[in-house]
C-alpha cells in the first residue's frame, strides 16, 4: 500500500507508506523540499568545516599547503569516482537511500575525524567523505525536482542553492563563534558529529520518496505510461550522447573551482595575505554566504520571469569575475571593512550563476529522456574534480610562487570561462514577450 486515505489523513500519515503514491501539495511538499535542503546543507557543512580552520590542522601536523592540497585533489578524484558509481543509484533506487545514507556515514566520520591521531587518518577520512557526497548530489537535484514540477525551473535550482550556501554558510558562521571559545580544528569535527547525526535521523523518520508511477506522470509530453522501470532505466542512458549536455557539463569544472576557492580557501587567503585572525576570515567569508543565498532567489526569479536563462547566468560569470580581478588588486593592509564590502558584492553576483545555470542544464537533459535527470547531474559530479585537481594541485604552487592576487586572477578568468560555454546552450538572449513567462508547462 502506498496511498494513505485522504478523507482520514493527518500531515504525518504520509510516515506510514514506504513511497508517497501522488503528488505532495501546499505544506507537505514544502516540507519535504526543506528535508532535502536540509540534508544537502548539513553534508555541504559536513565537507566544508575544514576551510575556516584549515590553517589550525596545517600547524597541527606540521604541514604545508602544497601537502594539503594532494589530500584535496585526491579526494577530487575520489568524489568523481562515487559520482559515478553511486549516480545512477538515484534513478534505479529512489532518492531516499542516497539522501540518508550519505549523512549518515558523515556524522561517523566526523567522529573519526575528531580523533585522528595523525595527518593520514585524517586525510582518509577527507577522501571517503567525497565519495559519499558525490552520490547524493544527483538525489538532491532529481528529488527536488520531483517534488516542484510547476515551479519555475531555476527557483527550484535557487533552493538547491540554498543548500549549498546554508552548509557554506554554517561552516564559517559555527567557526566564527565557537572559535574564540573552543580554538582548534577538532570541536569544529565534534559539532559536525552532532549535526549529521540530528539530520539523519530526521531525513530517516520524515522524508518519503514519491513512486516511480508518480515521477513519470510529472514529465510533460513523454510516452511513460507503458514504460516498465527497465525500459525507463535504459531510455536514460541517452544522455550519455549528446555533445551539447557534454559542453554543458563542463561549465561546472569552471564554476566549482570558483566556489571552492571561496569555500575551501578563501578563509586561509584572509588570514595569511590579509593577517586577519582565523574568526574574522570566517565572518568576512559568511558575508560572501549570507549575501549569495538572497542574490540566488533574486536571480532564479529573474530567469523564470524572462526566461533568459544564458543572459543571467553570463551575467554573473562576467560580474562575478570583475569582483576576482579587483580583489586581487587590492593591497595587503586593505581595513577589514573593505574587504566585507567586496566579499558581499562577489557574492551578490556569483548568486546570478547556479540556478539559471542548473535550469538549462535540466532543461536540456529531459528534452533528451526524461529518465536521464539524474544521470545527467551525474556527469557534472564526475566532471567537477577536475576542477578540484587544478586547485587544489596549483592552488599551493601559485600562492608560493606569486601569491595569492595571482590566483584570485585565475578564479576570475575561470568566471569568464563559465560565460563562454553557456552561450553554446540552445534559448534566447533575450526576452520573448509572447512566451508566457509564468514558468514551466508542467
Amino acid at each position: 500500500m502506498t496511498r494513505p486515505n485522504k478523507s482520514t489523513a493527518r500531515f504525518f500519515d504520509y510516515r506510514k507508506v514506504r513511497q508517497i503514491d501522488v503528488l505532495p501539495t501546499g505544506a507537505l511538499r514544502w516540507w519535504l523540499l526543506g528535508l532535502i535542503v536540509l540534508g544537502w546543507a548539513v553534508e555541504q557543512y559536513e565537507g566544508l568545516k575544514t576551510g575556516p580552520v584549515l590553517v589550525y590542522i596545517l600547524r597541527d601536523f606540521d604541514k604545508t599547503l602544497v601537502e594539503w592540497g594532494y589530500v584535496a585533489a585526491a579526494s577530487g578524484l575520489v568524489y568523481s569516482v562515487g559520482a559515478q558509481v553511486l549516480s545512477r543509484a538515484a534513478d534505479r533506487f529512489g532518492r531516499r537511500p542516497l539522501l540518508i545514507l550519505p549523512v549518515t556515514c558523515y556524522a561517523v566520520i566526523s567522529v573519526l575525524g575528531a580523533l585522528a591521531p595523525n595527518f593520514y587518518v585524517l586525510a582518509a577520512l577527507a577522501m571517503t567523505g567525497s565519495f559519499l557526497m558525490a552520490g547524493m548530489n544527483p538525489a538532491v537535484h532529481a528529488a527536488s525536482r520531483d517534488l516542484t514540477p510547476r515551479m519555475g525551473r531555476a527557483m527550484v535550482y535557487a533552493w538547491v542553492s540554498l543548500a549549498f550556501t546554508i552548509g557554506a554558510l554554517m561552516s564559517t558562521v559555527i567557526a566564527a563563534g565557537t572559535l574564540p571559545h573552543l580554538p582548534g580544528w577538532r570541536p569544529q569535527y565534534w559539532i559536525g558529529a552532532t549535526l549529521g547525526a540530528v539530520t539523519a535521523l530526521m531525513l530517516y523518520f520524515f522524508y518519503r520518496d514519491l513512486t516511480p508511477r508518480v515521477r513519470a506522470e510529472l514529465v510533460a509530453n513523454a510516452p511513460v505510461a507503458a514504460l516498465t522501470v527497465t525500459s525507463h532505466y535504459d531510455d536514460g542512458r541517452a544522455v550519455y550522447r549528446s555533445p551539447r549536455l557534454w559542453m554543458l557539463s563542463f561549465t561546472i569544472v569552471f564554476w566549482s573551482l570558483t566556489y571552492v576557492t571561496v569555500s575551501g580557501y578563501v578563509p586561509t587567503y584572509l588570514t595569511q595575505h590579509y593577517d586577519l585572525e582565523p574568526a574574522r576570515a570566517a565572518t568576512v567569508t559568511s558575508l560572501f554566504w549570507a549575501v549569495f543565498t538572497c542574490s540566488v532567489f533574486i536571480s532564479g526569479w529573474l530567469s523564470d520571469r524572462l526566461r533568459v536563462r544564458k543572459t543571467i547566468t553570463a551575467f554573473g560569470g562576467i560580474t562575478t569575475g570583475i569582483c576576482f580581478f579587483v580583489g586581487a588588486n587590492l593591497p595587503q593592509g586593505t581595513p577589514e571593512a573593505v574587504l566585507m564590502l567586496l566579499w558581499s558584492a562577489t557574492g551578490f553576483f556569483a548568486g546570478f550563476i547556479y540556478p539559471s545555470w542548473c535550469a538549462i542544464y535540466s532543461e536540456t537533459a529531459e528534452a533528451i529522456s526524461p529518465h536521464g535527470v539524474g544521470r545527467a547531474f551525474g556527469i557534472t559530479a564526475t566532471l567537477s574534480p577536475i576542477a578540484g585537481l587544478v586547485l587544489n594541485l596549483g592552488l599551493p604552487r601559485v600562492v608560493a610562487a606569486w601569491g595569492w592576487p595571482a590566483w584570485m586572477i585565475i578564479a576570475g578568468v575561470c568566471c569568464l570561462g563559465v560565460t563562454a560555454l553557456v552561450s553554446t546552450a540552445a534559448g534566447p538572449w533575450l526576452p520573448d514577450k509572447q512566451r508566457d513567462p509564468a514558468g514551466d508547462p508542467l
